[in-house]
C-alpha cells in the first residue's frame, strides 16, 4: 500500500534538520510557491517566455491538470525554509486515476509501462540557479529513492530536456555520445510522436570547431540528464519536439536494481546532505 507523503506541518527541529533537506508538500499555498519557481527557472533555463495561464500573488505560475493528480516533492533550504528543488511524482495508482503518464504525450510508451513491475514518473524538475551544487538533487534522488523503497516501485523515468535555443548544435553533439554509452536495448524502445528531423551534421559540426578557439568544448549535457545516466539511467529512444519550451525531450528510464555502483549510496541513502 501506497505510504502517504510527510505532513509538511509538524514542528521543524531546526538544530537535527541537515542543511537542505526533502519532503513532499500538500497545502496550496506550498505548491503555489513551487510552481512559481518551476516558472521562473523554466523561462530562465530554456529561454522562452509561457503564455501565463494562472498567477498567484502576482507571480505567473507553471501549472497544468497533471498537477492536481501528482505529489509534490521539493527540496528547502533549511536557513530560510525556502522552496530551492522540486519535482511532481506520478505513481502508477495516480496515472490509472488521470488516464495516463505524461510522457505519454510526447511518446509511445507501451513497451515501457505493459512491463511487470511498478513505475514512479518524475516531472518539472528544477534546481533554483543559486542551488546548482550537486547537495540539492542529491537529496532530491534520496527522498526519491526512500518513496521507492517503501513503496516496492521498480521503475523510475521521466523527460530530459535539452535546449534548442542553438537551433539543434549542442543535441547533435549529445546524441551520438548516448547512443555509445546509454542507450536502451530495443525492448525498451519508445517512439518520439513529434520527433525532431533533421539534426545538423555532427561532422560538421565537429569541421565547425576545429575552425574556431572553442575546438576543445564538449557536449554540454545537462545537469539533469547527466545526473540521469551517471546512476545508470538508459535513454529509450531518439528525441521529441517541445515546441512550448523550445526543447529536445528524451524519455529516460532507470531500473533501481541496475542503480550504478558509484552512486548507489547517494542514490540508496537517506535523505541528509551536510
Amino acid at each position: 500500500m501506497l505510504h502517504k507523503p510527510a505532513n509538511t506541518h509538524n514542528p521543524i527541529d531546526i538544530h537535527n534538520r541537515p542543511r537542505f533537506f526533502a519532503e513532499f508538500i500538500t497545502a496550496k499555498e506550498e505548491i503555489r510557491e513551487a510552481q512559481k519557481m518551476r516558472y521562473e527557472v523554466f523561462c530562465e533555463e530554456y529561454k522562452v517566455v509561457l503564455p501565463v495561464h494562472n498567477t498567484w500573488n502576482g507571480h505567473p505560475i507553471d501549472v497544468d491538470d497533471l498537477d492536481d493528480y501528482c505529489l509534490h516533492l521539493v527540496v528547502r533550504n533549511q536557513a530560510n525554509l525556502e522552496i530551492i528543488g522540486y519535482t511532481r511524482v506520478l505513481t502508477c495508482e495516480l496515472a490509472a486515476r488521470f488516464g495516463r503518464y505524461y510522457s505519454s504525450h510526447e511518446f509511445h510508451i507501451d513497451n515501457i509501462i505493459n512491463r511487470p513491475g511498478r513505475f514512479l514518473e518524475i516531472g518539472r524538475t528544477c534546481i533554483h540557479p543559486d542551488f546548482r551544487n550537486g547537495a540539492t538533487i542529491a537529496v532530491l534522488w534520496a527522498h526519491l529513492a526512500k518513496f521507492m523503497q517503501e513503496n516496492e516501485f521498480r521503475y523510475l523515468f521521466g523527460c530530459a530536456s535539452i535546449s534548442l535555443e542553438d537551433s539543434g548544435k549542442n543535441l547533435a553533439k549529445i546524441m551520438p555520445v548516448l547512443r555509445e554509452k546509454f542507450w536502451a536495448k530495443s525492448e525498451y524502445s519508445v517512439q518520439p510522436k513529434m520527433p525532431i528531423n533533421p539534426l545538423p551534421d555532427p561532422s560538421l559540426l565537429i569541421e565547425e570547431q576545429l575552425n574556431t578557439a572553442h575546438h576543445a568544448a564538449k557536449p554540454a549535457i545537462p545537469p539533469l540528464l547527466k545526473a540521469y545516466t551517471r546512476m545508470g539511467a538508459l535513454i529509450c529512444g531518439e528525441a521529441c519536439l517541445d515546441p512550448e519550451f523550445n526543447v529536445a525531450d528524451l524519455f529516460v528510464l532507470l531500473d533501481i536494481k541496475n542503480v550504478s555502483d558509484r552512486y548507489a549510496k547517494h542514490f540508496l541513502r537517506t535523505e541528509e546532505a551536510a
